[in-house]
């Protein structure tokens, strides 16, 4: 009887020793830390739990693409991490995100330049989701400054930051500081002259859209003095559309003169 429990009870353990040799060694067994498991599976920490990797994760100095935890080795091009109410924009080459790289991209409306920082993300125009516009952010890459819109390709011409209006080199998109304080003269906020609307013209050419508004602003009243609804129609509110901005103005259609509102950019619907 002694034999035959001691049988057993070898077989038990033989055959939980081989279970334990043959089971996957799950990152889930040991502390909890990032890392792949037995399978290839790869997991992060997310609010102290492990969960399969999504989207760009950072392995070693690496920034790898993983969709539900296995690396996408076989995908190249341009790819959107969407997250919450934003995105960021990488270039994943054989599932590895490209740094410190220019690269040239042809999408359907052409071919456009991004660059990709140390750590894989566009330079880009921070943007909501559902909401464009046409304002950019300037970026200093190996010492010259360029502009990049909100989806991430690189800006030439007349466009607008959230403050100020910039110009870039139609060719090398370079910043172009002189050019730059050229346009910024012209709308300075606060100018009066009854040749505002002509000076504008002059220096960004003919709009490609002209818009009344009556919101505007009643800039010469004395202060103090009581605005009616009679004399309120005296300001008419004017917006020039240019390509990727909008110069705001108001007259005084009693005196013929303007009211530089300001530029900036085009927010789209």
């Amino acid at each position: 009887m002694k034999l035959k429990h001691g049988i057993i009870l070898s077989s038990l353990v033989i055959a939980f020793s081989a279970a334990l040799i043959n089971a996957p060694v799950s990152v889930h067994a040991t502390e909890l830390t990032e890392g792949y498991d037995a399978t290839g599976t790869y997991y992060v920490k997310d609010d102290d739990k492990l969960v399969k990797a999504n989207g760009i994760v950072k392995v070693d100095a690496d920034y790898l693409f993983f969709q539900d935890g296995i690396l996408q080795a076989d995908f190249t091009g341009l790819k959107k991490i969407e997250d919450d109410d934003t995105f960021e924009i990488y270039y994943i080459e054989n599932g590895k995100a490209v740094i410190n790289s220019w690269k040239t991209v042809t999408e359907k409306k052409g071919d456009f330049n991004y660059y990709f920082d140390s750590s894989g993300k566009a330079c880009k125009a921070e943007s909501i989701s559902g909401m464009r516009t046409t304002k950019v952010v300037i970026k200093t890459v190996d010492g010259k400054k360029y502009g990049f819109d909100e989806n991430g390709h690189q800006a030439k011409g007349l466009w607008s930051t959230d403050t100020k209006l910039v110009f870039f080199n139609k060719s090398t998109g370079v910043y172009d500081k002189k050019k730059s304080k050229k346009y910024q003269k012209v709308v300075k906020q606060g100018k009066q002259s009854s040749k505002l609307a002509k000076n504008v013209k002059k220096a960004f050419g003919k709009p490609s859209k002209i818009k009344t508004t009556s919101s505007c602003n009643p800039f010469d009243l004395t202060p103090g003095a009581s605005l009616s609804d009679s004399k309120m129609k005296s300001y008419k509110g004017y917006n020039y559309y240019y390509k990727n901005i909008m110069i705001s103005m108001t007259k005084n259609t009693s005196t013929g003169v303007y009211y530089m509102d300001g530029a900036g950019p085009i927010d789209l619907d």
